[in-house]
């Protein structure tokens, strides 16, 4: 009877450690999904702040552009043009650097 119950208790200590081992390896994965996700806050963060000073500069370009229209200078319109390009050009350059900088995802 008491073989029965020794091999019992081993049976339940050999699937305790399978199960402390599961938990360690669902605990690491978490680990390395909350901070891929902190990862990509920050990226996010910092996209849009991007974008926004972006969006300011386009914005400012548009008005001399409109004004540079209103006075039939197409030297300024030009002007204005080639910093709009310029401006669209290094967001997304700015957009693929910060692409290319985020981690891997983690090994599922």
């Amino acid at each position: 009877m008491f073989d029965r119950i020794e091999k019992k208790l081993n049976t339940i200590h050999a699937d305790q450690l399978v199960i402390i081992a599961k938990l360690d390896q669902l605990l690491t994965r978490e680990h390395a999904i909350m901070a891929a996700i902190d990862d990509l806050n920050a990226a996010v963060a910092t996209l849009s702040t991007n974008f926004t000073a972006a969006d300011a500069a386009i914005q400012n370009e548009i008005a001399a552009l409109t004004a540079a229209l209103a006075t039939n200078n197409s030297a300024a319109v030009e002007a204005a043009a080639t910093s709009i390009s310029a401006i669209s050009a290094k967001m997304a350059t700015d957009t693929a650097a910060l692409v290319a900088s985020l981690p891997a995802p983690p090994a599922t």
